[in-house]
């Protein structure tokens, strides 16, 4: 008899320890989500200092100022862009002011990345619109056509930049020898971007390997129009019926 009460004894110390040690273990994640929540706490009020700076500055602002302010440099803008426009077609732009309006015209990573070529390139304004963009590669990026003048030599060509990666460019003409041995776009009407379903595909001639969902569509006044489609690793025309 004795022996079992000690066994009883043995089994209820041992199971206070056991309890002992969970409380210990308990208080210390109680304390842990104590210090979580005085830190969280801690940012709240940082970030209700914050707002509360920000409704300081933007109360003083002069929201209707603000807004004629846009609207009128917009109606300036606009203005200076159909008188762009009527003059492209005159092929009387003045360079200059063309320039200026470029900023406000291409997406800015897009105008960041053709500064790398501005030494030997500019951006021309025969063709309007003067840009397009479309998919022009297998990845899901969107991608540009710049219509470009060579700097030197006056020829012009195409700047064609990645979505994916606006480092990567290629130039097509403006000095350059396509695949037809051509290194001017002289003549060009207009520049598009067409599905690779609508590609005229002329019988009896080796197929191009179209892989993007889209290509550029060239349209000459001294030429049959074309297609422009990346193909290892260079952009290639394609020729159209008209």
């Amino acid at each position: 008899m004795k022996t079992y009460t000690n066994f009883i004894l043995l089994l209820f110390l041992f199971s206070c320890g056991n309890h002992e040690q969970e409380l210990q273990s308990y208080k210390k994640e109680v304390a842990e989500l104590n210090a979580t929540h005085l830190a969280l706490e801690s940012q709240v009020k940082e970030q209700e200092i914050q707002i509360n700076t920000l409704k300081g500055v933007t109360e003083k602002w002069d929201v209707g100022a603000m807004r004629n302010t846009y609207d009128s440099l917009n109606r300036v803008y606009r203005s200076y862009k159909k008188e762009i426009n009527k003059l492209s077609n005159k092929e009387e732009v003045d360079p200059e002011g063309f320039k200026t309006l470029l900023e406000f015209n291409l997406p800015g990573k897009l105008f960041k990345s053709f500064q790398s070529l501005s030494d030997t390139y500019r951006i021309s304004p025969a063709v309007n619109p003067f840009y397009v963009r479309g998919h022009f590669n297998e990845d899901e990026m969107e991608d540009y056509a710049l219509f470009i003048e060579n700097i030197e030599n006056k020829k012009l060509g195409l700047a064609i930049f990645m979505g994916g990666d606006f480092e990567k460019h290629y130039v097509l003409g403006a000095g350059n020898k396509d695949n037809f041995g051509q290194d001017n776009m002289y003549g060009t009407l207009a520049v598009s971007v067409v599905n690779k379903g609508d590609v005229w595909i002329r019988e009896g001639e080796p197929e191009p390997v179209i892989k993007s969902p889209q290509v550029i569509y060239v349209s000459f006044s001294n030429l049959s129009s074309a297609v422009a489609y990346l193909e290892d690793g260079e952009f290639k025309f394609y020729g159209q019926a008209d």
